[in-house]
């Protein structure tokens, strides 16, 4: 499940993380002592790829059954790796920036950490991350990943992330049977979805179970009406700075927001959190639930290992706010980055390499409540409906505009400002006041 997390730098802090990748020829770019490139071969004599040994460890983020599944991943690679001792360290999604800054300002940093697009646009604006054009340059050309993914894991052009567990947005979680007994049939489009709300609240049903308790469920809110409301241009304005907060489309898009809350959130929307909010919509507190393709794993895991996926819940993506309007996707995910400080850099850039390869994906997407960013990964693999659609959605065609979950692209203090201004706009529905407290803290706009 995902916890979103302010990003914390010290602006005096020096903090190092780097993202390593091959070039083709086996060789690596890592840092020096003295700040300095320095390259090492990952090829044997025979030009294959150089066993790897020694301790490693990795950060990661997931608890519970998610857990259990990344787990059932790193296995893999420890079966193929016999001599790499691989240790793991599971930090809070909340705790994760601060506990990383502190790490790696007092070099005890783990050799592999999760990272998200904020972090990685912050540190490779620091001049902190390893450039992974080679890798990305063999993903590219073999179709693995399309050029829209490519740019979400880069920072000024230049790819320094390594994806590793795609996530779709969106999508309106229910139970068949409950909407069957409401005569409601799956929305197509935005009148028919409030419409829909309507008839849960006629019968006197609670339309939503949120989660803000979390603040990082408030986000999976904003950021689709924002992306269905204003379009893939602004929404992607926002995250580079070139949309202030202020414009037209992003005051309409959180009016539409107000109003919806208003209407059809319930009074605990931020006292539950987003497992409680899940069991709560699966026991009937709740019709629908706004939230990602990993509620297909974590419903059954966390709430009901009873559920059968398609049968006992499924989902529909939010309808558009414009039948006009361009198709855009809203996506989020986990990628990876790798220590430049780290000892063994052979086993660290292994490892990564590993987690973006459709080999490693698969084996969470056999488990479900996972969408491979790997275009390699065959839909086949997904072990029910729910999956299989949410597989679907993700944009593996460049044509169609995806945008990455708002806050944790961005990252820093707007970040922090955003998901704390949601939740006090969950509570007051002021559209002036939170769009006043985004233009304050987003500099870049003012320049």
């Amino acid at each position: 499940m995902r916890i979103r997390r302010a990003i914390v730098v010290g602006a005096a802090m020096v903090i190092v993380v780097a993202a390593c990748g091959g070039n083709g020829s086996g060789d690596t770019t890592t840092t020096g002592g003295d700040g300095a490139p320095q390259t090492t071969d990952t090829t044997g004599d025979d030009g294959g790829t150089q066993s790897v040994s020694g301790d490693l460890s990795i950060v990661h983020t997931w608890t519970g059954s998610e857990q259990e599944a990344f787990e059932a991943v790193l296995a893999g690679f420890e079966e193929a790796n016999a001599e790499v001792n691989l240790s793991r360290i599971e930090i809070p999604f909340g705790e994760l920036n601060a506990q990383l800054t502190q790490q790696f300002a007092a070099g005890s940093a783990p050799d592999v950490t999760v990272a998200l697009p904020g972090l990685i646009r912050l540190f490779a604006a620091q001049g902190f991350l390893m450039p992974l054009d080679g890798l990305w340059d063999g993903w590219m050309a073999d179709g693995s990943y399309t050029e829209p993914l490519r740019e979400i894991a880069s920072a000024d052009g230049t790819p320094y992330g390594v994806w590793f567990k795609g996530n779709v947005n969106g999508l309106i979680w229910y139970s068949p049977d409950r909407m069957d007994d409401l005569g409601i049939e799956p929305p197509a489009t935005w009148e028919e979805f409030i419409a829909a709300l309507d008839a849960v609240e006629a019968e006197g049903g609670e339309p939503f179970a949120v989660g803000g308790a979390d603040l990082w469920p408030l986000t999976q809110w904003w950021d689709p009406i924002l992306a269905r409301v204003a379009g893939a241009d602004v929404f992607n304005g926002l995250v580079d700075g070139s949309v202030s907060w202020d414009d037209p489309a992003v005051v309409e898009s959180f009016e539409v927001f107000g109003d919806f809350i208003a209407n059809y959130f319930p009074a605990d929307a931020l006292d539950r959190g987003f497992v409680e909010a899940t069991c709560a919509r699966v026991d009937g507190a709740a019709e629908f639930q706004n939230q990602g393709a990993f509620v297909n794993l974590v419903a059954r895991g966390e709430c009901d290992d009873s559920l059968v996926p398609g049968e006992d819940f499924t989902f529909f993506l939010m309808p558009k706010f414009d039948e006009a309007a361009a198709e855009v996707q809203f996506v989020s995910g986990d990628l990876f980055a790798v220590n430049a400080d780290t000892a063994n850099p052979d086993a660290a850039l292994a490892l990564v390499e590993y987690l973006g390869s459709a080999e490693a994906q698969t084996i969470w997407a056999e488990r479900g409540g996972f969408v491979a960013p790997n275009s390699q990964v065959s839909t086949d693999v997904y072990p029910d409906v729910n999956d299989q659609r949410a597989a679907e959605l993700w944009p593996a065609d460049p044509s169609v505009a995806a945008v990455y979950d708002l806050d944790d692209f961005i990252g820093g203090e707007i970040q922090t400002v955003l998901r704390e201004a949601l939740q006090q706009f969950v509570r007051d529905q002021d559209v002036d006041a939170i769009v006043q407290s985004m233009v304050e803290v987003d500099e870049r706009v003012r320049g």
